[in-house]
Parts: C-alpha cells; structure tokens; sequence
C-alpha cells in the first residue's frame, strides 16, 4: 500500500483512512464505514474519507446516505482553497 500524506490532516485520520480504504477494496464495506467514521471525527474536513464513505454506501445499497456523502465531500471541496 502506497501511503501519500495528506497535508492539514491529522496523521491518526490517515492511518485510519488507509485502513478504511483497504477494507472497502477487498469488499468489506461495512467493516471499512466504521473506520472513515473514525477518521472523520478526528478530521471534520477530511473530504477524501467522506466521499469514500459515500462509495461504501452505494455499493452497500444506501443510496440516500451515498448521496448524501457524496454532497457533503463537493461542498468541503469547494471551500478549501486551491494551491
């Protein structure tokens, strides 16, 4: 697993997004929700982990959490400011 890091974000929500990540790779997406929620309570604004969560909504069939995830990652995204 590659590990790029993040700047702003907390290294503790990256570890967790990595792991988080690596579940929802090998389609254990349940598993892989319970640590994005974790990055992002370390990490409000941690867009890459929401959108990830929203992913594993979909695939998972919640379509209205998905969309709401979805939502939540395009507006922290618009807010940040662009380097």
């Amino acid at each position: 697993m590659e590990w790029l890091y993040a700047k702003g974000i907390p290294i503790e929500a990256q570890f967790l997004y990595r792991k988080a990540l690596d579940f929802s790779l090998h389609g254990r997406d349940e598993e892989a929700l319970k640590y994005f929620r974790q990055s992002v309570l370390i990490a409000p604004g941690y867009a890459r982990a929401i959108f990830e969560m929203g992913n594993c909504f979909a695939r998972l069939g919640r379509l209205v959490e998905a969309r709401e995830k979805y939502d939540q990652a395009l507006h922290l995204n618009a807010e940040s400011p662009r380097t």
